[in-house]
């Protein structure tokens, strides 16, 4: 006989139960989710907050050998505080609602706590997948805005804003303020995408190129991208799951959720996903309120690059190529750049 009523009491201990009999439940699901930028990031563990992170320049060292002492080569610090930020999930479960849904049925009280489908169903079917895909758009468009914590969209900056950031950093004077490598190229259309996609690929920096093995964009210019490959070349280039370019067969990157027109390549280390591992994505808590049952849930998630410098991001605004300083070009790539080769 089906049930028609429950104790909230029972829900708690049930949800508890099966918590403690699944410790790894959480961690697990969301350190080995689907979020698409995860699988071409490097992990930066145990960081909570800021991280701060240095590296170093030196200036060519080597001379023809003489008996007199002739001092060459400078060494310069550049440091960077990398941010992680602090989620939390609190979400609220009423089992009166439940019991007036179809869902009731899936209160079974002949089971025990660990096959209970409701536990399942909550934490397998709707809690999980949802930080999972709210973690994957915040990762690509999220914007940090302390004001406003308690809405959606504003726990963190995603790799949009990341690269609109530096998009818009200038050179100071003393070349401490971090810039990316930008590279010219015109406005994306159907017709020209595998032009401009092979012109970004023919202008990363010599001292970069053999560094680099995937170029990003969003999914949607991906898919131009290979509409407009078959349109000029047929479709035996992709017969193959995975995109490479032309020219240095590197891998063209899908980024889901993205809107804009970006493209960029960094070096293989130089993309980081901050965690903590060490403590663990993980539900810390289930209350009762009234007829309501609390979950509460935190982690620390964030996204930089260690070296902005070594990123490399398609310029639609102008003909600056390079660090936007021939000083700077210099001292990272050794050549004068500034405008398009």
């Amino acid at each position: 006989m089906a049930n028609t009523t429950i104790l909230i009491d029972d829900v708690v201990k049930e949800l508890n139960t099966f918590l403690v009999n699944n410790p790894k439940l959480v961690a697990t699901a969301i350190n080995r989710a689907e979020i698409p930028l995860d699988k071409h990031t490097k992990p930066l563990t145990k960081v909570k907050g800021k991280y701060p992170q240095a590296h170093t320049l030196l200036s060519d060292v080597v001379q023809g050998f003489s008996t007199s002492w002739n001092e060459l080569g400078e060494m310069r610090i550049k440091h960077k505080i990398l941010q992680n930020y602090h989620q939390k999930v609190n979400f609220a479960i009423i089992p009166a609602e439940i019991l007036n849904s179809y869902f009731a049925e899936l209160y079974q009280e002949n089971k025990t706590a660990q096959e209970m489908p409701i536990s399942k169903y909550i934490m397998d079917n709707e809690l999980l997948p949802k930080v999972i895909d709210n973690m994957a758009w915040l990762s690509v468009n999220g914007v940090y805005d302390p004001a406003r914590l308690e809405e959606f969209g504003y726990s963190m900056n995603g790799v949009v804003k990341l690269l609109s950031d530096m998009k818009a950093a200038t050179v100071d004077v003393d070349m401490k303020n971090p810039t990316p490598f930008k590279i010219p190229i015109s406005a994306l259309t159907d017709t020209n995408i595998v032009d401009q996609v092979t012109a970004f690929e023919r202008k990363l920096p010599s001292k970069l190129k053999r560094k680099i093995k995937k170029i990003f964009m969003s999914e949607n210019n991906v898919e131009r991208y290979i509409i407009d490959y078959e349109d000029k070349f047929g479709q035996n280039k992709f017969q193959n799951d995975v995109l490479k370019t032309r020219l240095g067969k590197r891998e063209i990157v899908a980024i889901p959720d993205m809107e804009t027109d970006d493209i960029f390549a960094t070096t293989e280390n130089n993309f980081r996903n901050l965690i903590d591992v060490f403590e663990a994505p993980a539900i810390t808590d289930v209350q009762k309120q009234d007829y309501k049952v609390k979950i509460f849930m935190e982690f620390w998630k964030g996204y930089d690059f260690l070296i902005e410098e070594l990123v490399c991001l398609a310029n639609y605004a102008d003909v600056t190529y390079g660090l936007g300083k021939t000083e700077k070009n210099q001292l990272y790539y050794g050549f004068d750049g500034v405008t398009t080769p």
